[in-house]
Order: C-alpha cells, then structure tokens, then sequence
C-alpha cells in the first residue's frame, strides 16, 4: 500500500468516525431534548431515561417519591417514550372523566398491535373499541351482568368451591388454584354456556396458559419501549413464549366457537358466544368489530380481566381475617343473623349487611390489586393544567395515590372496614372514594360481577368455615408482588368446618 493509498484510507476511517460521532451527538442530544411545558420530572440519561431509577425497586414507592417531588402530573423518560403518571382523585377525575375525550384510548404496543391486531376491548382505541364495548357490555347484561339472573350459576359454583374446601378437613392449604379455578368457571359459564370440573386436565392447562402469560407480560416491559429487542437470539423478555402460549388459548376458544356455530340457534342464543355470532350473521364478517378474531380476544380479555382479578382479591381478603380475627368473627355474626345456616347467602341479603359492605370496601382499597390501573395513551398532543403531553406518551393513573391519600383516609396504611360506617352503622359514604375499579371511560366492564362474586364468595365461605394460619406462630404475610395485578405472597391456611 503507497503513502496515498494510506492517506485515502486514513481519510475514509476518519469520515467514517466523525459521521458516527456526529450521529450518537445527534441521538443523545434528542433524548435529551424535553418538548415545552411536558409535565416537571427527572431528567434521567440519554437514550435510556429513566431505567437506571426504576431497577430493582417498588414502583409504587418511587412513584409516590416522585409525586412528593414533582406534584400531581410528572413526566420520566422510559427508554425513548415518555410517561405520564396522574395522581390524586381532583387530577385523575379531571382528566379521565372530565376530559374523558383526550385521555381514553391505549398506548398499543407490540402485544397489543402484533399478537392481538389491535382487537377486542382492552387495549384498543378509537371507533371499533366503542362498538365492541358496548355491544360487550349490552350482551353481557343481558346474561346477568349485575343482574340476579345470573346469581344461581354464581351459586352453582360456590357450592362446588366451598365443597373442594371441605374435602381439605382443615388442612393447611394454599387455596389460590382452586380460587382461580373457581372464578374462571363463572367465565366459562357465561362465555360457553358450561362450567368444568376443577379435576378437568383442558381446563387447568387453559388456566395455566393464562396464569403464566399473566406473569410473562408483567416482565416483557422492555418491548413496549425497545420494540427491537424481539429481535435478540433466545427468548430474554420471554416473547416467544407469550406468542405460544397466546396460540393455545387462540386454538381453545376458536375450537370453542366453531362448535358454537355449528349448533347455533339464532333464535335462543345460549351465551355470549352465540350472542356474538347472532350479531355476526346480521353485519357480517367483512366488519371488523364483528370478526371471529375479535371475538377471540373478547373472549380472551374476559378471562385475564375476569379471573385473576377477582380471584386476586379474594385471596386478599382472606389473609386479612386470618390476620383480624375479631372482624372474621363480627362478619360471621352479621351473615348468621342476615341469613342463618340453612341457606346460600343471596344478593337479596345484601342491603341488610352494611358491615359486608364496609369490610369489602376495605379488603379492595388495602389489596390495591391495580393500584396503576392498565395504561392510557397520548394518540395525539394533550394539553392538561397548563403542560403539554406529547402524542405517543404513555399515561397511568396512579390508583395507588388515592388508595393511600391520607387525607381521604386516616392511617391509611392501617386495616379498619369501620372507616366506612356512620355512628348508626350504615355506610356514610367514604366508600365512593375507592376507586379499585379505575373511572371513566376504561371503567372495568366486570366490575358488578366481580362485586357479586366477592358478595356470594366470601359470606359462604364466613358461613362454613373458620380461616386460620397454617399454624398459630406463622401468620402469613402481607408481601406482595406487582405484576399486572398487585397479589399477595403464595400462603397456606386452614378453612376449618363450622359445626
């Protein structure tokens, strides 16, 4: 190689360099630009934001740092996208409720673009999530959403759950299989007209393809923000197996509606699934909101949202008798003198058990089983007390911030159903300030089954069983890990028999 082959060389190397250079300058500097008025936060680095804050760290107690610091509204930079938290019930009913218009559609995101094809009710937005809402909900009260109609296949299973229980003879027990197991039933019930046995091999393999996704895409965060990563050799952020394991469901509850449609009767439509195909038969399947595959992922969304939350809940609400015992015994007082030993609870006692009524509230603020509720997203530049968030942000109501709010609730960390009672015993109307089921627009759907549930649930469990620790000196505990849903630790107790 002659001096000028080496000069061109040398040149082309140091081009080549300085154009890198230029480039990384460019991209640092752009994650470091902040659009005017965003909402006040950390800074954070370039190209990563945030992350480093976020590492090995509750969510929720970084999150009420940064409220302490910042105010209602701030902003952190999660990887390249922008994060919104609102906090407080005046900001969040101001922008979710008043503002309802601006801040009710999803973020999307890989799962919810790729996999789902922006279908069903939970993570899509804009005209098609309207119809299928509405048609969702319309349909399934007419099957006895909120409605006593519903209350004897309610009944049906908490008979065959309080049964399982007693076949344990108040052995220590980790009763979180069969809880789930038991709620999923009522899904089953209303989506395809049939519950399983909780012995049935399908149907604890279907339960466990939504249990374990239900833990996988708590941890596949990375994708939402750092799409690219999918693309890395292995399965790191456990994208492939999401994808599996979102085939089987697929193929469970397309076997489910094909077998629907071969017997359908548009006449007397048996469940939701048939309602479904009635509505199909009369748009047809070139809408978009009336297709088989947005009828999967409704049927989908009715499980995750209606099984694990619930269930989630109930669990919570045991640990805190196992740990009150004075409460677990005024509640079996009220449902002995309500309803007596002869019967089921029934939804027509309800009115008459207030104590129920504030002790439930409180089982639901103190599990703060959503306490970020599921994410909004900026589809375009929202303007909101003064700042600017920008299209493309992601937004999260902090539910946490007023489950917490120690103006609403005095020791707010300290479990006490009285908080909810006047002096004559009734509710004095502290519990409309539990938001457990988020507002707005992106109201839970199930949200007067899921009430039902823990009614007809727990007065039959208070009824026939006692709830004690696996052992006097091992109190469970009250631990938690926050995934999609906040849960309690796994913990075994005895349900002893009442005679």
């Amino acid at each position: 190689m002659d001096i000028m082959d080496y000069l061109s060389l040398l040149s082309f190397n140091t081009v080549t360099v300085a154009i890198v250079v230029v480039l990384l300058i460019l991209l640092v500097s752009r994650s470091l630009q902040w659009p005017a008025n965003l909402p006040p936060g950390p800074t954070g680095y370039p190209i990563i934001g945030c992350l480093p804050m976020l590492k090995n760290r509750n969510l929720l107690d970084v999150f009420r740092e940064l409220r302490g610091k910042y105010g209602d509204v701030f902003c952190l930079k999660i990887g390249p996208k922008y994060t919104v938290v609102i906090n407080g019930s005046k900001a969040l009913k101001e922008a979710f409720v008043k503002h309802a218009d601006d801040f009710s559609d999803r973020p999307g995101g890989y799962i919810t673009e790729v996999i789902l094809k922006n279908k069903g009710f939970g993570g899509s937005s804009g005209e098609r999530w309207k119809r299928t809402r509405t048609f969702s909900l319309s349909t399934l009260r007419d099957f006895g959403f909120g409605r006593r109609s519903l209350e004897s296949r309610l009944q049906e299973e908490v008979t065959a759950y309080v049964d399982a229980i007693e076949k344990l003879n108040g052995k220590p027990h980790d009763l979180k299989d069969l809880t789930v197991q038991a709620i999923s039933n009522n899904i089953c019930s209303i989506t395809f007209g049939n519950r399983y046995e909780y012995s049935d091999e399908k149907f604890k393999r279907l339960i466990s393809l939504f249990a374990d996704n239900f833990r996988l895409v708590a941890t596949a965060g990375a994708v939402m923000n750092y799409p690219w990563v999918r693309f890395l050799p292995g399965d790191v952020f456990n994208i492939k197996q999401i994808i599996n394991n979102f085939d089987k469901i697929m193929a469970f509850v397309t076997g489910h509606i094909e077998e629907h449609r071969s017997s359908l009767d548009e006449n007397s439509p048996r469940d939701f699934i048939d309602a479904f195909l009635v509505e199909q038969q009369k748009h047809g399947m070139e809408d978009p909101v009336f297709d088989d595959m947005n009828l999967t992922v409704v049927v989908m969304a009715l499980f995750t949202a209606g099984t694990d939350t619930t269930a989630t809940m109930i669990r919570w609400a045991i640990l805190y008798l196992i740990h009150n015992k004075p409460i677990q015994d005024k509640l079996r007082q009220e449902i002995l003198t309500v309803v007596g030993t002869s019967r089921l609870p029934s939804l027509a006692d309800k009115p008459a058990m207030p104590y129920y009524e504030a002790f439930i509230t409180e089982v639901l603020r103190m599990g703060n089983i959503a306490p970020l509720a599921v994410p909004h997203g900026a589809k375009k530049d929202i303007h909101f007390r003064g700042m600017m968030i920008p299209n493309g942000s992601m937004i999260i109501p902090l539910l946490d911030s007023v489950m917490t709010d120690s103006e609403m609730f005095e020791n707010p960390y300290k479990f006490e159903p009285e908080r909810f009672l006047g002096k004559d015993g009734q509710l004095n109307g502290k519990e409309k300030n539990v938001i457990a089921f988020s507002l707005g627009r992106r109201v839970c759907l199930g949200e007067s089954l899921a009430r039902m549930e823990l009614f007809l649930f727990l007065t039959s469990l208070l009824q026939r069983f006692e709830f004690l620790p696996e052992s006097p000196d091992k109190l469970p505990s009250f631990d938690s890990t926050l995934g999609l849903v906040r849960a309690s630790k796994d913990y075994s107790c005895r349900a002893v028999k009442l005679s």
